[in-house]
C-alpha cells in the first residue's frame, strides 16, 4: 500500500509542470495500454467467434465419435508334410490350406452394439461400412486412393445437406445405386492441375477394392462403376468417396445386415473424448475373442485443424501483447527521463526522511496508476465494440462507401470470453509494472548528499 504523500507524489510527477491533469507522455502512454487492451479483447472475439462457428459446423456434420471394429488378422495356413510320392520328388514337402475367414463387421443385434445405442448420451446413430479403395478415371487414367464409405441416407443427410462447399448433379445430396460423392482431395488427383474441378460431375470413374477374390486366372480385385453426383469439401473429409450403404457393402465385401462402423452423435459433443474413453472401457473383451473395437473422435479426425486454431490464437495473443510491451516502453522512457530531471526532488525526499522503498514506490505507484486507468479504459472500449457490434455493423451499413464492409462484417460471428479479457488485463497489468521496476530503482539509488553538494 502506498502512503499518502507516495500517492501525492506520484500524483505530481503524473501532472507534470503547472499542470492538473497528465502530462503528455502520460497520456500517450494510458493511451498505448488502453489501445493494447482493447486490441486484445476484441481480435480474440474475433477469434473465438470464427473458431466457434467452424468447430460447430464439425461438429454438426462429423460424428462425433465412431466406433470401429477392429478385423481379426488373417487366418495362419494350417500345413501338413506331404505323402505323395510324385509331389516329394518334384520339391513339394507339404501342403498347405488356409481356412476360411471370419465374416467381416458385426450386427447390429451384437449386445456391446445395443449397450452403446442405449447409453444417454448418445442423440443419434448410424452405421456404416468403410473401407480402403482406390478411384480410377477411365479418360485420363488417373489415379486417386480414397476411403470409401458406405451411408445411409439419414447419414449422407447429416453430412452433406446444408454443406456450403458440396455440389450435386441432380440438385439433392442423394446417392442412388452405382452413384458416388467424392471428396475435393479425391477430384483434386484425378484433375492433371491437382487442383478439385466440378467437371468430374456426371463422369462414371472404376472403383477399385484391394479385397477380392481368387479365380482360375489368379486373385483379381473387386472393380466396379461410379457415377459422379456430389462433389464436397472438408478437412479430415476431403479424401473420402461416399456410396449408399448396399452398394458399398457389396463392393467391400460385407455380408447384408453387417457394418464395421458406427457413427455416434452425442447431446454434448465438447465431451467426445471422454465418452471414447468410457466406450473403449465398457468394451473391453475376452482375450479369448478375436474381435475387438476402437474408437475415434471428431478431434481426433480434425487433429490438425483444431491444433492450428489454437496455435492462431497463441500468436494473435502474441502479437497483439507487443502494443502493450510498446506502451510500456514509453512508460519506461518517460519515467527514466522523469528520474533524471527529478534527482533533487528526490533527493530532498531522502533528506526529509523517505526511504530507499519509499521513493521506489512512487514511481511503482505512477506505473499502476497508469496500469489500472488504461485497463478500464480498454476494458470498456473492447467490450463496448464486442457487445454493440450488430449495432455498429448496422450504422456502417447507412454509409454508402462501407456498405460493403458491412456486410462482410454482418456475416462474421464474435464471441466474448471472460478469460481472454481477464488475460488481456493481466497481461497489460503486469507488463507496465515490470516496465516501472528499473526506473524505481535507480531513483532508489539517489543520494542526496551527491544531488545536493553543491546546490
Amino acid at each position: 500500500m502506498l502512503k499518502s504523500f507516495e500517492r501525492q507524489a506520484s500524483r505530481k510527477y503524473l501532472s507534470g509542470r503547472n499542470s492538473r491533469f497528465l502530462s503528455l507522455s502520460a497520456l500517450f502512454s494510458l493511451a498505448g495500454i488502453a489501445i493494447g487492451v482493447a486490441a486484445l479483447i476484441i481480435a480474440s472475439a474475433f477469434l473465438n467467434g470464427q473458431r466457434d462457428s467452424l468447430l460447430e459446423a464439425l461438429q454438426g456434420r462429423s460424428p462425433h465419435v465412431t466406433l470401429t471394429a477392429v478385423e481379426p488378422p488373417p487366418p495362419t495356413p494350417v500345413c501338413v508334410p506331404e505323402t505323395d510320392a510324385l509331389n516329394i520328388a518334384l520339391g513339394i514337402l507339404e501342403t498347405c490350406e488356409t481356412p476360411p475367414a471370419g465374416l467381416k463387421g458385426f450386427e447390429p443385434t451384437d449386445p456391446r452394439i445395443a449397450a452403446v445405442l442405449d447409453r444417454p448420451e448418445v442423440q443419434a446413430a448410424f452405421f456404416e461400412v468403410a473401407g480402403q479403395g482406390m478411384v480410377v478415371l477411365p479418360s485420363s487414367g488417373a489415379v486417386s486412393g480414397t476411403f470409401i464409405r458406405g451411408l445411409a441416407p439419414e447419414a449422407l443427410d447429416q453430412r452433406l445437406t446444408g454443406h456450403p462447399s458440396a455440389f450435386a448433379l441432380s440438385g439433392s445430396m442423394d446417392l442412388a445405386r452405382g452413384e458416388v460423392a467424392l471428396g475435393y482431395g479425391v477430384a483434386a488427383n484425378l484433375n492433371a492441375d491437382g487442383r478439385a474441378s466440378l467437371a468430374l460431375l456426371g463422369q462414371t470413374l472404376d472403383l477399385v477394392s484391394p479385397d477380392g477374390s481368387t479365380t482360375v486366372i489368379g486373385w483379381t480385385p473387386r472393380r466396379r462403376d461410379g457415377r459422379v453426383n456430389i462433389i464436397f469439401g472438408g478437412f479430415a473429409e476431403r479424401n473420402e468417396t461416399y456410396m449408399d450403404i448396399g452398394s458399398a457393402a457389396t463392393f467391400l465385401g460385407f455380408e447384408p445386415g453387417r457394418f464395421n462402423n458406427l457413427q455416434l452423435f452425442l447431446s454434448a459433443p465438447a465431451d467426445a473424448a471422454a465418452f471414447a474413453s468410457s466406450l473403449e472401457a465398457d468394451l473391453a473383451v475376452d482375450p479369448a475373442d478375436a474381435r475387438s473395437f476402437r474408437t475415434s473422435t471428431w478431434e481426433d479426425r480434425n487433429r490438425a485443424l483444431v491444433s492450428t486454431l489454437g496455435i492462431q490464437r497463441v500468436v494473435l495473443i502474441l502479437v497483439l501483447a507487443l502494443i502493450v510491451v510498446v506502451a510500456a516502453f514509453n512508460i519506461l522512457a518517460s519515467q527514466i527521463m522523469l528520474v533524471r530531471e527529478k534527482r533533487r526532488g528526490i533527493a530532498l525526499l531522502r533528506t526529509l526522511g523517505a526511504g530507499q522503498g519509499s521513493v521506489a514506490r512512487v514511481f511503482i505507484g505512477m506505473g499502476l496508476f497508469l496500469a489500472g486507468a488504461g485497463c478500464l479504459l480498454g476494458l470498456g472500449i473492447g467490450l463496448g465494440v464486442v457487445l454493440n457490434f450488430d449495432a455498429i455493423v448496422a450504422f456502417f451499413a447507412t454509409i454508402p462507401a462501407m456498405a460493403g464492409a458491412a456486410a462482410f462484417l454482418g456475416s462474421v460471428q464474435v464471441s466474448l470470453s471472460l478469460g481472454d479479457s481477464l488475460l488481456a488485463v493481466g497481461l497489460a497489468l503486469v507488463i507496465t509494472v515490470l516496465a516501472t521496476l528499473y526506473p524505481a530503482w535507480q531513483a532508489a539509488r539517489t543520494e542526496p548528499a551527491e544531488v545536493l553538494r553543491y546546490v
